[in-house]
């Protein structure tokens, strides 16, 4: 299960149109936004490949397990931290135990900067989906009842789709700068086209948040196969993230073959 297509996933911009515009008054030699859309996107697909292996990038989902988790028995491994949410930690504090959590497992120093980046928007996106979804008569909006909602196929997918959306996006931003100073031929059309990339940052966002659609239901499968009565097991995560990756990846190629 989990392996299956789902089609081709409907797009705002594609890829190429996101770069174009930002690239546009920086410098407008079609080659060369050509070449940076496609690098950008050639070297994500690259770190994607093995990233499932790293141990902080794995801790940091482990966390967000732990949380959808939190009333179930504690075991051994990375599904186990120490959530405590029976004493109310604020969103603030959760993302820096996420941290914690991540920094005693990373195996890489950057990698494990981008997962916890990803895990504390997951928390973030979380508190404020379930505050907007409050009855007008409940007053009982603590932690516990916050990701006791995410405690689901329903929820756990929303959870992840905002993960892997974050850590998708932070890859395209970090390799589109990088690329355009490689790839632009002055200073000034790399000044202006960091410029533009801030200016124009949410339709990477949204970009990135599209393609990691393709994550959900697959996301929702699998945690009621492996979290929904027992945490599940380190090989599991490695697992679900491996598959994750690469249906991001898989969508990846797509785009770079317009």
């Amino acid at each position: 299960m989990g392996h299956e297509r789902v089609g081709r996933l409907p797009k705002s911009q594609c890829w190429r149109n996101i770069v174009d515009t930002i690239a546009a008054s920086a410098y407008s030699a079609e080659p060369l936004t050509a070449t940076l859309a496609a690098k950008t996107i050639e070297n994500v697909k690259h770190r994607f490949f093995a990233i499932h292996k790293d141990k902080g990038v794995q801790a940091a989902f482990a966390y967000l397990i732990s949380l959808a988790t939190d009333h179930l028995p504690e075991t051994e491994g990375l599904a186990s931290p120490e959530t405590r949410l029976n004493e109310n930690p604020s969103p603030i504090r959760l993302a820096k135990q996420l941290n914690e959590w991540v920094r005693k497992h990373a195996s890489s120093n950057e990698y494990a900067e981008i997962a916890c980046r990803a895990g504390a928007d997951s928390i973030a996106e979380w508190t404020k989906a379930s505050s907007r979804q409050r009855s007008l008569f409940d007053d009982s909006m603590d932690a516990k009842t916050v990701w006791s909602k995410s405690a689901s196929a329903r929820g756990f997918c929303e959870v992840a789709r905002t993960f892997f959306a974050s850590f998708t996006e932070r890859y395209l931003r970090y390799f589109l700068e990088r690329e355009a100073s490689a790839t632009l031929p002055s200073l000034k059309a790399r000044e202006e086209f960091s410029k533009n990339l801030h200016t124009h940052i949410d339709s990477v966002s949204k970009h990135a948040f599209e393609t990691s659609k393709i994550t959900q239901s697959f996301a929702a499968g699998w945690f009621n196969n492996h979290a929904l009565k027992s945490r599940p097991s380190d090989r599991e995560i490695e697992g679900f993230l491996a598959i994750a990756f690469g249906k991001i990846q898989e969508e990846m190629q797509r785009e770079s073959t317009k």
